[in-house]
């Protein structure tokens, strides 16, 4: 294993940062490109099945990349980066495909329901957790030169690593608030460049990358740290294992007392179970921490702590598993139940073999260093089941209450398919089914109703439709006939009632430039005071553009209701363009783009 305390050479720390810096801005880059063809719905955003993958490699795979630059061997390292992209975008291409084939979609305020375009927040976050043990799981073992490191390898690796993007996290998160500072301090006298600029997306992005990727190199190279940071961790949590694990013993003492039932009643008895399992295992290992305390002191009270806390975890997820199969056999598989079984089968597996270390004569738990890689297999191996065909809690839920509801274990009546709608494809494909070969007519209107919400698809809007949707003060003018004509695209600069049916907005006409035509004030008619007014104007060819928006502060009540229909002056500019004043307060005009006069 090689010495942290072994600084890197200066001139190798510069070309590392370098290149976690690329990295880190390379990864901003591609971050802000799909957040921008998301937000105007281009190319690749409405095919879910390229965006999807691409999204989750953009997101995950530069924090292995950075980790492993200077740690490890470039072949290893390339070779682990291509397999680790290759399962991310497998997995978010499945992820994709078996989603519900139409979803909300939120862009600019509005609602729009088409294909699935994002990744799911399950495959996010525990594709991010698997991702995590396979790394250390590759590091420790290239840092050994063997497919299995040593103990202390592993897990020094693992508590670095964590440590590093918890440090990362903390550092990106200070930045962002001195930031938020900073434009609050110029704020006060008016200057709002600040403000402006951590706004658009194009900075927002890539500074957060290159902040992660600056805070992961410097804790990289200043190893003592982390190591302090993470002594302290696990010192801390530690002397948590005793309080933890009498909480534990007197939850099983007091059962034979008060019986099983009111944890039935719960409902929520099987997660809570084993929640308190993840914690006395985190709590274990943070006490036992790399084993080679086994050869000091370790104070007596953790080590019987220790002890205690692993023959308990046995009754622990037993009971967890029982809750699980008392409910599954009472009503059938769910998505949560399958979820929760595979985790209670993880839970199983460290109780068992934790148990056996500590009542095994001889060093202290020393059995939990060989389970502990073997549970991390047995971890991955359940997460990749899950994200996959093989376990996928969709698939097997559905399949299994439409068993149920072939064999009349559940009626019609007391058939909850609202869960279908949940299920993503197997749902929909379950209900589609049931719409036209369901038994009964109940049956065959209660899928109908149930698949009506997808179909339930915002229109485009026509000329009729913007005429409709918009309000035009003073009452009496009309929008221009080629502006009704005019076909709108959805994005960030354009108001809602220009692409969707039902969208209301309130129009004014005002000359912002001095050039005796008037351009078109367009805002959302949503409460009292107007959002964003967007602001049109009209050029030689008769073509309408956004030119820039109002900035309306939205504490200013008069100049909202001035804005709907009260008196207007035109104040004189700054710039090329003309101010507003509505109701005694003085509305701003932001050109679309800030650079040009």
């Amino acid at each position: 294993m090689p010495d942290e305390e072994q600084s890197p050479q200066r001139s190798d720390a510069r070309a590392l940062a370098g290149a976690r810096l690329i990295a880190g801005f390379v990864q901003g880059l591609a971050l802000y490109l799909l957040y921008s063809a998301y937000d105007a719905q281009a190319w690749p955003a409405k095919q879910g099945e390229i965006f999807a993958p691409l999204l989750m490699i953009s997101l995950f795979i530069p924090l292995p990349v950075n980790q492993g630059l200077g740690n490890l061997r470039p072949r290893t390292l390339v070779l682990w980066i291509i397999a680790a992209a290759i399962l991310l975008a497998g997995l978010a291409g499945y992820d994709i495909w078996r989603a519900w084939p139409e979803q909300d979609h939120w862009i600019n305020g509005v609602r729009w329901v088409g294909p699935p375009v994002l990744p799911s927040f399950p495959l996010v976050f525990f594709g991010a957790a698997g991702l995590f043990i396979a790394h250390v799981l590759v590091s420790g073992g290239d840092a050994d030169r063997r497919w299995r490191a040593t103990y202390p390898t592993h897990f020094d690796v693992a508590w670095k690593f964590g440590v590093q993007l918890a440090l990362s996290a903390a550092f990106t998160g200070a930045l962002w608030l001195l930031l938020w500072l900073g434009s609050e301090l110029f704020e006060l006298i008016n200057l709002n460049f600040l403000e402006k600029l951590i706004e658009h997306e194009w900075f927002s992005i890539p500074l957060t990358t290159l902040a992660v990727a600056m805070a992961l190199h410097i804790t990289d190279v200043r190893a003592g740290l982390v190591r302090g940071a993470r002594t302290l961790t696990l010192v801390l949590l530690s002397w948590l294992l005793p309080l933890m694990a009498l909480f534990a013993v007197g939850f099983f003492a007091a059962l034979p007392f008060t019986g099983l039932e009111p944890l039935w009643k719960t409902k929520t008895a099987a997660s809570l179970l084993l929640i308190a399992a993840g914690a006395l295992v985190i709590l274990i290992n943070a006490a036992y921490q790399d084993g080679e305390n086994e050869h000091h002191s370790v104070p007596l009270v953790l080590r019987y702590a220790a002890r205690a806390a692993a023959l308990v975890l046995v009754p622990v997820t037993l009971l967890a598993a029982y809750a699980i199969f008392l409910r599954v056999r009472q009503y059938g598989w769910t998505m949560e139940r399958v979820s929760s079984a595979v985790v209670a089968a993880i839970a199983l597996g460290y109780a068992g073999g934790y148990a056996w270390a500590a009542v095994k004569p001889g060093a202290w738990l020393r059995e939990i260093q060989p389970w502990n890689f073997v549970m991390s297999l047995a971890a991955l191996a359940g997460l990749f089941a899950v994200f996959t065909p093989l376990l996928d809690p969709a698939r097997i839920s559905v399949s299994d209450q439409m068993a149920r509801l072939q064999r009349g274990t559940v009626t019609p009546q007391a058939f909850d398919f609202t869960f279908l709608h949940r299920a993503d494809r197997f749902g929909y494909t379950a209900l589609t089914d049931l719409k036209q070969h369901g038994r009964t007519q109940y049956v065959r209107s209660m899928a109908a109703n149930t698949l009506a919400p997808s179909q339930d698809i915002f229109a485009p809007a026509t000329s009729a439709s913007i005429a409709a949707d918009i309000a035009v003060f003073p009452r009496g003018r009309v929008l221009p006939a080629n502006f009704l004509k005019q076909v709108w695209k959805p994005g960030a600069e354009m108001p809602a009632c220009l692409t969707v049916q039902g969208a209301l907005c309130d129009a004014r006409f005002a000359d912002l430039d001095g050039d005796g035509k008037d351009e078109l004030i367009l805002y959302p008619a949503i409460g009292q005071y107007p959002i964003t007014p967007f602001v049109f104007a009209e050029d030689a060819g008769g073509h309408w553009t956004v030119v820039g928006t109002l900035n309306v502060p939205s504490s200013c009540s008069a100049a909202g209701t001035a804005l709907r229909g009260g008196p207007l002056a035109i104040v004189a500019p700054q710039q090329r363009w003309h101010d507003l004043e509505a109701g005694g307060t003085r509305v701003r005009f932001v050109p679309l783009d800030s650079c040009k006069p």
